[in-house]
């Protein structure tokens, strides 16, 4: 945006005088040097990777009364037939271990070495690797269903694949690699002798990644890098990490002097690298690591890209990565779903109770809530208990669309950081808020412990036995954790919050309107004529966004009647955000070009935002007027519109919750066959619609 800036305003008294117009408006707002150089380091990061990318995202063009419903539906699952062979065979490989129970190595707490070589040896490593590098070729836009069911399998499997492929390195080396760089390392991580890592994070650096601390140092024909990464996934398998560092020895801009690197890691600790293990309260296979390099020597040749451009390559990847993230939430919220409904302990073959003592009168036949009575009556006969369930039935469903979307997109070359955020963010909240009420209706349950489930980290430690017979693992009570974790894996929520309103304004009204504005009110040249210039643009604006009709629905596919009410009820919804965001930035012109007032604390815009898209996507994502599904999403088409209206519910959207919740409680209805009752939670954890379709 900085480049944008200078050439508009090339022939003004900023430009005369050498100084940078951005800079100026923020030194204006009382920022530090530091401060400064930090945000312009990042826009212009951002701005970088953009322009590798083709085209704007629809979700920000559809707030400005241009939306285009068809761009949603970016491609379908159509995986070729060697991806989907390759899947199947992934598949069936973890669950016929995740059966005997040998997935783990628990004494070292890691996936078995095993395991690794015979994931390599179906090709699981690749698949995102083209063919021409040993891989299989797969489209991002085809591998969400697969991130789903490996979640199902362990998630630890889901992130691990995640980290491999779409932060680090595959796609940077992809995107950004030289045909040498391709050459050697694709091959072998197709091959899975490299298990990919990406290491922006430091100790003192997370959402601020311009304050990099980590340097490498250009001396003759390698790079001398000295620098802390935590916490890194990965990485305690060795192979390959990509390393985010500020460069030395290149002539670059302070502040904008980042680099990305391939390191090859050592496969043990030497003068000049040094691991360790961090001992999180999630992601228990993949021990997320610290390491320190000192003097390290890297070959230069491993500098990916250009000097100075590792943040926007890195920006890059974390704008696919968090599609991801939105995926695999939404799989784990079902899957908490699955074992809070169909609870394995309320099954006869798992309790030493017979039977007759289960309320049901029939094994498993509605597990827990039915199972389980308070006053006289089944805890999922409560209003509130289906009301909950119902919400997060409804928003699960949503969040899994909104994840897939973001593959399908950045599979067709579009970059949509706001969309990747509102996946992440949505998702995120969505799984915590359920796991948070799947552990109160489960009460005691939720967190106690027979000898099937004694089996802990220090037990396989310090004990040579193997794991219990028939383990039953519970799944909401241990996992409380990784469920807290995921709301600030790749970007804390409420950092990602309050740049994703601002960041749904297209470049082209920020640079071209809002911009110069602030430029002449720092300079006190903000008169009549530019007040009637940005008056005239905000007025043009604001009554186009109600004219003439809601949006572009061409190409949107099974236009039936219900579905073209909510997409469109959704598309006005847009325009009104739209509005509310051009008048928002409009009034705090300055401290919005500060980047320093959180845009989505302001009427929880944000919020908003990622609740009317997340209507929008599931109202597209319908292929035929199910009664079932329709009730989702009129239930979410509801919720959108009371929470623009500044209202959290209704009695209304308390009901429609409600009968979603007993239908996912209804052994017999489409929605519990289609997302509970094929998910088996104590044997073989799976969604086989999915799995058919790579078998």
């Amino acid at each position: 945006m900085l480049k944008e800036i200078e050439n508009q305003t090339k022939d003004s008294p900023i430009a005369s005088t050498g100084e940078d117009a951005m800079a100026l408006i923020l030194q204006q707002a009382g920022k530090s040097s530091d401060e400064v150089a930090a945000l312009s380091t990042l826009d212009d990061a951002d701005q970088t990777a953009e322009n590798q990318f083709s085209g704007e995202a629809p979700t920000i063009a559809s707030l400005f009364g241009t939306g285009k419903a068809h761009e949603f539906e970016a491609g379908t699952f159509a995986p070729t037939k060697k991806v989907a062979q390759v899947m199947g065979a992934s598949l069936e490989f973890l669950l016929k271990r995740k059966k005997e129970n040998t997935l783990f190595d628990n004494q070292k707490m890691l996936f078995r070495d095993d395991i690794l070589s015979g994931l390599a040896e179906t090709g699981f490593f690749g698949l995102a690797i083209p063919e021409e590098y040993g891989g299989s070729g797969a489209k991002l836009g085809d591998l969400g269903p697969l991130l789903r069911a490996l979640t199902f399998v362990h998630p630890d499997l889901a992130v691990m694949f995640e980290v491999h492929n779409f932060l680090g390195p595959v796609t940077p080396i992809l995107d950004f690699g030289t045909a040498e760089q391709k050459e050697y390392f694709l091959p072998k991580m197709a091959k899975g002798e490299l298990l990919g890592s990406f290491a922006l994070t430091e100790p003192g650096v997370g959402a601020d990644p311009s304050k990099l601390s980590m340097t490498a140092r250009l001396e003759g024909d390698q790079y001398l890098v000295n620098g802390v990464k935590w916490p890194i996934t990965n990485v305690i398998y060795g192979g390959v990490c990509v390393l985010v560092v500020k460069l030395e020895g290149h002539d670059t801009q302070p502040g904008r002097d980042s680099g990305m690197i391939i390191f090859e890691v050592p496969p043990a600790d030497n003068a000049n690298f040094r691991m360790k293990r961090n001992d999180l309260t999630a992601f228990d296979y993949l021990w997320n690591a610290r390491f320190r390099l000192r003097d390290c020597p890297i070959p230069k040749n491993c500098l990916l890209g250009p000097p100075g451009k590792g943040l926007a390559q890195a920006f890059s990847s974390l704008a696919k990565g968090r599609g991801g993230i939105g995926v695999n939430s939404a799989a784990k919220t079902f899957k908490l779903l699955a074992h809070l409904i169909n609870d394995p302990e309320t099954n006869p073959a798992n309790n030493e109770s017979s039977a007759e003592d289960f309320k049901s009168g029939e094994p498993n036949a509605g597990g827990w809530t039915s199972f389980r009575s308070t006053f006289g009556k089944p805890i999922g006969s409560a209003p509130r208990i289906q009301t909950w369930i119902g919400r997060a039935t409804a928003h699960g469903l949503a969040a899994r669309v909104l994840g897939d979307l973001c593959f399908r997109l950045a599979a067709n070359g579009v970059r949509d950081e706001t969309q990747g955020m509102i996946a992440k963010v949505y998702a995120t909240k969505t799984l915590l808020e359920t796991a948070i009420n799947c552990y109160q209706i489960q009460g005691g349950r939720s967190v106690h412990t027979d000898e099937r489930r004694k089996y802990t980290r220090s037990d396989a430690q310090t004990a040579d036995q193997g794991m219990p017979e028939n383990p039953i693992e519970n799944y909401i009570g241990e996992n409380m954790h990784e469920f807290t974790i995921a709301t600030v894996y790749e970007g804390p929520n409420p950092v990602l919050s309050d740049v994703g309103a601002p960041n749904a304004m297209t470049r082209n009204i920020r640079s071209q309107y809002l911009v110069p504005i602030g430029i002449a009110e720092v300079n006190g040249k903000f008169g009549l004529g530019e007040k009637a210039k940005f008056g005239w643009f905000v007025a043009k604006t604001v009554l186009g966004s109600f004219l003439p009709s809601p949006g572009n629905l061409k190409g949107v596919n099974n236009l039936f009647m219900l579905k073209r009410k909510y997409t469109e009820r959704a598309l006005k919804r847009n325009r009104v955000l739209g509005r509310r965001i051009l008048l928002i930035i409009a009034k705090y012109q300055k401290s919005f070009m500060d980047q320093s007032f959180l845009l989505g604390d302001e009427g929880g815009v944000f919020d908003q935002l990622c609740h009317n898209l997340a209507s929008l996507c599931f109202a597209l994502s319908m292929d035929e007027p199910n009664p079932e599904y329709l009730k989702i999403a009129n239930a979410l088409d509801l919720e959108a519109s009371l929470r623009l209206k500044g209202q959290e519910s209704s009695v209304q959207l308390q009901r429609a919750w409600a009968e979603i919740g007993q239908l996912m409680m209804d052994k017999n209805s489409k929605l519990h066959q289609d997302l509970i009752a094929d998910i088996e939670v104590a044997d073989i954890p799976l969604d086989p619609r999915f799995i058919d379709r790579f078998i």
